[in-house]
């Protein structure tokens, strides 16, 4: 009977620490999904973002680029062909720079949003060493961000 005693005193704490185990396990198994969920939507997101910008540059450039050609189907002089040749070159070129500085703030955009998902689940796990590491790359993505959408506006 002793024995059986002994049993039943150990049991609570074994029962405990069975339960423990599938629980943190099942806990981290939704913590991982939830991580890689967000960021999933994250990506999706910054995907949509950079379409929505080359849509945005094909069509400012087809409207740009039907407008010449309209005008090249009248007469024109030689002056009026080389100011349009120019014009639309210049638009070009100016067209292209927003585009890549719109491409590049969208892309650091969503860069920075991985790394606030990734620094909080660092966050959420105490003693990882990850975290100031995390914390300086953000802080440069913020400063080059900034400065690409000031740049953009401009």
């Amino acid at each position: 009977m002793s024995t059986r005693n002994a049993r039943k005193s150990a049991s609570p704490e074994a029962a405990t620490s069975d339960i423990a185990v599938p629980t943190l396990l099942a806990d981290a198994g939704r913590q991982q999904m939830a991580f890689a969920t967000n960021t999933a939507a994250i990506l999706f997101r910054g995907s949509e973002e950079i379409r929505y910008i080359q849509q945005q540059a094909a069509q400012q450039a087809t409207e740009r680029h039907e407008t010449v050609a309209q005008k090249l189907r009248d007469n024109c002089t030689p002056t009026e062909l080389m100011a349009m040749q120019a014009d639309l070159l210049n638009f070009d070129l100016q067209g292209s720079a927003k585009y890549w500085q719109a491409i590049a703030a969208a892309m650091l955009k969503t860069e920075m949003e991985l790394m606030a998902c990734v620094t909080h689940v660092a966050d959420s796990r105490p003693g990882e060493a990850l975290k100031p590491a995390l914390e300086a790359w953000k802080a440069t993505l913020a400063n080059a961000v900034n400065g690409t959408l000031k740049a953009a506006a401009h």
